[in-house]
């Protein structure tokens, strides 16, 4: 992804495509995120590592110094990092990376004094940076094998209206209030929650919640569905939440946004001051009248060097269907599929997003059973999470925003109201634009 600098630049591959072939006939498959390679340019082509994970059918990202190397590590996950360059790079840049992430860090170096000390500083392993790209390259497949770096769930939080369900401490709270629940009760929420607008057959969900059949598993189901209404508060008459389904069993009505951990709890991990000057840069470029590039052009050029996602692209409403205004970083084959328009049809999330004027986002688009349209869009091309952010004020539709992401990492907090600010300042100068 052509993120932020000019000296910054990346490798995407479809890793659903492609297995990895590992020099040593390990079989590891391709680490479902990218791996970061940090240091000035061309460090990794001249050392052929860059080859030998495409080779493989790695994803990669690039970083040209510490700054931006630590700003990627701390809003994308990666599944390794590899530090090259000139001795102050090397040590900045580790310096910066071990501060904000726990995967594991490789330096390649020529200096064999500098092993020592750079596994003291919590590197994981040094590699002689005079090695075939093939070779380190299979150094990095070993590390990855004995590294244990698993993460837990990527979505930390399920948001409904002001309905929000935290799956990582497994509280639940309405309104800002504390809204307890027994485990049989919050199992029930999330699992309805998980599969919004999806009818759930009562056999389904007994199996699920209870993970044995109670003797009368239809009564017990029916005894803490009510239970959870009266705690949240939700008329099955004019259900708000949980809906019952005539002849099936019961669905989640409402809108569920999936969120990752929020930045906000770790304020010491990610500055947060790229993104205000990306905004800042936004509003003097639209504010320009020497400016070449049209808004959406600046807007997405914008949130392309945020570093956010693997692909963006801008729709318009026009009548009953969706237009591309523009994209970064969309296959061709995606582009062909919404040349002529995609249909203001709630299977598609961008239109549901523009429907409802809400944010629609889940960790892995193959997973959300009520967007087959999306899911046949982008399932076959990588992607897993996706964002679709409406582009709106009071009752008018302007469009909608979209960010698509080949891990299953949703964004944080900071990041949605990041987009939110970004969206919000594009539709003011399109309507001053139209009114001028």
């Amino acid at each position: 992804m052509n993120s932020g600098p000019a000296h910054d630049h990346a490798r995407v591959i479809d890793l659903a495509a492609h297995p990895l072939a590992a020099p040593n006939g390990s079989g590891l498959s391709a680490p479902a995120e990218p791996v970061l390679l940090v240091g000035a340019q061309p460090w990794w082509e001249h050392s052929g590592l860059d080859a030998a994970l495409q080779g493989a059918g790695w994803a990669w990202l690039t970083a040209g110094d510490p700054s931006r190397a630590r700003w990627i590590a701390s809003i994308r996950r990666v599944s390794l990092v590899a530090i090259g360059g000139d001795r102050t790079m090397r040590w900045d840049a580790a310096r910066e990376i071990r501060a904000v992430t726990n995967v594991p860090v490789v330096v390649l170096t020529d200096d064999p004094a500098e092993i020592g000390p750079f596994i003291a500083a919590g590197v994981d392993a040094v590699v002689d940076a005079s090695e075939p790209g093939d070779t380190s390259f299979a150094r990095l497949v070993a590390l990855l094998r004995r590294a244990d770096h698993r993460w837990g769930p990527s979505v930390r939080y399920l948001q409904s209206d002001d309905l929000t369900v935290d799956l990582w401490t497994q509280q639940c709270t309405r309104g800002g209030q504390p809204l307890p629940l027994s485990p049989t009760e919050y199992a029930l929420l999330t699992f309805l929650m998980t599969r919004p607008d999806v009818a759930l057959p009562i056999a389904t969900i007994v199996r699920r919640v209870w993970e044995w059949m109670p003797s009368d598993g239809r009564n017990a189901l029916r005894i803490i569905v009510n239970r959870l209404r009266r705690k949240l508060d939700d008329d099955p008459r004019h259900p708000q939440f949980v809906a019952s389904v005539r002849g099936i069993g019961y669905r989640f009505v409402a809108n569920v946004t999936e969120v990752a951990d929020t930045v906000a709890e770790h304020p010491d991990r990610v500055d947060v001051t790229p993104l205000l000057d990306s905004i800042s840069r936004l509003a003097g470029r639209l504010a320009d009248p020497a400016e070449v590039l049209s808004p959406a052009e600046q807007l997405l050029r914008i949130i392309d060097g945020a570093g956010l996602a693997d692909g963006v692209a801008l729709f318009r409403r026009s009548g009953n269907s969706m237009h591309l205004v523009g994209e970064r970083r969309m296959p061709a084959a995606w582009l062909e599929r919404v040349a002529g328009g995609v249909p203001l049809d709630p299977s598609f999330a961008g239109a549901q997003s523009m429907l409802s004027n809400e944010v629609v986002q889940f960790a892995d688009v193959r997973a959300v059973g009520q967007f087959k349209g999306t899911a046949g869009q982008l399932a076959a091309e990588g992607f897993r999470a996706c964002h679709f952010v409406p582009i709106a004020h009071g009752g008018e539709v302007w469009g909608h925003l979209g960010i698509v992401r080949r891990s299953a990492q949703p964004l944080d907090a900071v990041a949605m109201s990041y987009l939110r600010a970004l969206c919000s300042l594009f539709l003011l100068h399109i309507h001053a634009t139209e009114l001028g």
